[in-house]
């Protein structure tokens, strides 16, 4: 898939995870841990964010953000987890 065809709908953030929650159904996480900034943050500040057209998450307080796409085509050290609808 292309970026732009990876709209969230939703997403849940628990003490470990944020869990991402497409349009389609389809859910991926990926752990808190491996984003400093959201790691460090207090949970009143980890979930206070804004969800930009679905594309993009973004914390203003903390000056974080992630592509939505990022869950499901990521290339960073640690693979999506890749959740059934």
């Amino acid at each position: 898939m292309k970026f732009f065809e990876y709209k969230a709908s939703n997403v849940d953030i628990t003490n470990t995870h944020i869990i991402v929650t497409l349009e389609s159904g389809e859910k991926a996480s990926l752990p808190i841990s491996d984003f400093p900034l959201l790691q460090k943050a207090s949970k009143a500040e980890r979930e206070d964010y804004t969800l930009i057209n679905g594309y993009a998450i973004y914390w203003q307080q903390i000056g974080e953000d992630l592509s939505v796409a990022g869950f499901f085509n990521t290339v960073n050290t640690s693979t999506p987890q890749s959740l059934h609808k």
